[in-house]
């Protein structure tokens, strides 16, 4: 489907617009009600043999809401099926219930679009009495159909569709995949099974556990089955997951534990921590990622050290999980091996490593990443920068203003921004100093805003001159106005304030 915002591009597509509304007016002078003459004028604009009429057609309809509603569903009876699919499509977004029994209805509809359609409205207006005939219609010849109903089914909620849902998982064909026109509104994965799975973690009824548990060593959908049963949790779940972390398959096993990741009770932690000494890689990784998600202190007394032996994993993917999480933990022990990580040669690991230090924050952490600035990478620098940025200590601030400097703009940009998110008025100066040699744009702009940010007497006269440079960039004069606006007005300046 086109965009609107491209509809609305096209000059005849505007002129098209503009001849609907004057339509619309010149009834209404004729004495009828002009809202009521729109209407019937955009319902047949549904069925135009030219997309962008159409479209434009439904999109104004939408935002004409309730008194579309009427005529909408009258359309769902129109002899063309553009027009009933977009009618279907249109009562779900203005969401109106009175149009649940024609919808029902339009289930029937022998145009699988039009079913399919009405099948998403139906969840989209909450419509329970639906879930019956929805059910029945899992059994459609077309993908796409079932597809959409799987989805509908998903968003009602009601544990009356577990067992259908389930019966979808066992099907032959309910592996295919349906491609689609480019103007279906759903996006999600196109695979059958992966939205069943979905539906039944939305839906929550303990009745899926054993299918979903059956399907954690499937190499597709395993891992979406591990979420669902994250949110169905239970104590039938937890018991049955112990068993299949001995599974001879490690994909069994690595999305067992996956699902004690989603259940996150603490008694999880001993027996995920037993697993980071799995023979199999991606066992240990998403061991070591799971016990990130363990923040109380009783937990984290058993999950921090194991945690910090596999930083020293023969894998690095175990290692950069397990680096992940300490920062999640906010692990003081951990700062001085995640500090030598950051020499790291895979990229991924080094700036794991630099993200954890950011939320481990406290001046440990802090020197930590000082002491790494000097990285011949300007990527690294750059993420240490808004790493210092987070932990926002006061030591940051001189290293900071010697990156102002930096050969790469990204990192002086950088630099600039995170002396603002310090708010240390000690690097106004440096900042007015750093803008008379400053040429990249971009990084001009942060400097202003950051001295708008900082403030003061010094900040003011260094804002006014930029603001009343002629030669200076355009857009640097205007958010060195905005912040005198503002800081001569007595307001204080922030992010948003430039926007």
């Amino acid at each position: 489907m086109i965009k609107r915002d491209e509809l609305f591009s096209c000059k005849s597509t505007k002129l098209l617009v503009l001849m609907l509304l004057l339509f619309g007016i010149c009834a209404g002078c004729l004495g009828k009600d002009p809202v009521e003459a729109r209407v019937n004028t955009l319902v047949q604009g549904l069925g135009d043999q030219d997309e962008r009429v159409s479209s434009v057609s439904a999109n104004e309809l939408c935002e004409i809401g309730e008194p579309a509603v009427d005529p909408l569903i009258k359309a769902l009876k129109d002899e063309n099926p553009q027009v009933r699919s977009l009618a279907a499509q249109d009562l779900g977004i203005i969401g109106d219930k009175k149009a649940t029994n024609s919808l029902i209805e339009a289930l029937k509809d022998p145009v699988p679009e039009v079913r399919m359609n009405a099948t998403f409205s139906l969840g989209q207006l909450q419509a329970i009495e639906a879930v019956e005939p929805l059910t029945e219609l899992l059994k459609d010849e077309n993908g796409g159909v079932v597809r959409y109903t799987v989805i509908a089914l998903g968003m009602l909620k009601d544990p009356r569709a577990t067992e259908p849902l389930c019966e979808v998982l066992k099907r032959d064909d309910a592996g295919i995949s349906y491609d689609g026109d480019s103007d279906m509104r759903y996006t999600g994965n196109s695979n059958i099974r992966s939205e069943a799975v979905f539906a039944l973690g939305e839906i929550g009824d303990p009745r899926a556990v054993d299918t979903l548990l059956n399907l954690l060593s499937d190499k597709e959908i395993g891992s979406s089955a591990a979420s669902s049963l994250g949110r169905i949790k239970g104590e039938y779940v937890f018991g049955k997951l112990i068993k299949l972390l001995d599974s001879k398959n490690p994909t069994t096993r690595t999305n067992a534990v996956a699902v004690y990741e989603h259940i996150q009770d603490p008694a999880a932690v001993p027996i995920l921590v037993r697993m980071l000494n799995d023979q199999v890689p991606d066992v240990r990784r998403e061991t070591a990622y799971a016990l990130g998600h363990f923040k109380e202190p009783e937990e984290i007394s058993q999950t921090e050290e194991p945690l910090i032996n596999a930083l020293g994993d023969s894998k690095v993917e175990v290692q950069a999980a397990a680096a992940g999480s300490l920062g999640n933990i906010e692990s003081k022990k951990a700062i001085p091996l995640l500090a030598e990580l950051i020499q790291s040669k895979d990229s991924t690991l080094s700036e794991t490593a630099i993200h954890a230090l950011g939320r481990c924050k406290g001046p440990e952490a802090a020197d930590a990443l000082i002491a790494a600035l000097g990285n011949e990478n300007w990527h690294i620098r750059t993420e240490i920068v808004y790493s210092l940025m987070e932990i926002g200590d006061t030591r940051a601030v001189d290293p900071l203003i010697s990156l102002l400097g930096d050969e790469n703009y990204k990192v002086r940009q950088g630099a600039a921004i995170g002396l603002g998110k310090i708010g240390d008025r000690k690097a106004v100066e440096p900042l007015i100093k750093a803008l008379e040699t400053e040429r990249e744009p971009d990084v001009r702009v942060s400097e202003v805003q950051v001295l708008g940010e900082l403030g003061g007497p010094e900040a003011i006269k260094g804002l006014s001159r930029i603001s009343t440079d002629k030669d200076e960039y355009k857009n640097v004069r205007i958010n060195a106005e905005k912040a005198l606006v503002i800081l001569k007005g007595g307001g204080a300046v922030n992010a948003s304030s430039f926007y």
